[in-house]
């Protein structure tokens, strides 16, 4: 499976470009409103991404544990780690997306299953990517997809 990395997926664009779409934090958090109410839980903590970091950040709560969820800044896609980000840190512990995660979808947004995010970046195709994301790439050095798409860059 080839998973083409499209514009924006580092969170960077180009001088004098337009600039990129952004998704909808409103809906995000909606999304995770409803995905609480559908296992009698609460969402929390939906933080949405500061300067630096490419993501949104939430946390929806059962009396059994509690769920991360991420938003990618820029497209309406989310992942699950399993832990909250630290600061700063990349994001290793990508999990599946839980059974009631379909809630996001209704949502309009794309769950991330962990091979997406766990492949290595050399197998994917990263040529949509602006000559400054891929800059930014040869900076950081990221090794998977995810890591790419969920970071704190700057």
């Amino acid at each position: 499976m080839l998973i083409r990395i499209a514009r924006g997926a580092t969170g960077f664009w180009g001088h004098g470009d337009d600039p990129l779409p952004g998704a909808d934090v409103a809906a995000f958090r909606s999304a995770c409103h409803a995905a609480a109410r559908s296992i009698d839980g609460t969402a929390s903590e939906v933080a949405p991404a500061g300067s630096m970091p490419s993501f949104h950040t939430a946390v929806i709560s059962t009396s059994s544990g509690r769920s991360i969820v991420l938003c990618h800044a820029v497209f309406p896609v989310v992942a699950f780690v399993a832990s909250l980000p630290n600061d700063g840190a990349p994001l290793p512990d990508f999990i599946s997306p839980p059974g009631w995660a379909a809630a996001f979808e209704v949502g309009g947004f794309r769950l991330l299953d962990v091979d997406e995010l766990c492949m290595p970046l050399a197998s994917a195709d990263t040529s949509e990517l602006a000559g400054e994301e891929l800059e930014q790439v040869g900076y950081w050095r990221p090794n998977t997809v995810g890591e790419l798409m969920f970071n704190w860059w700057d």
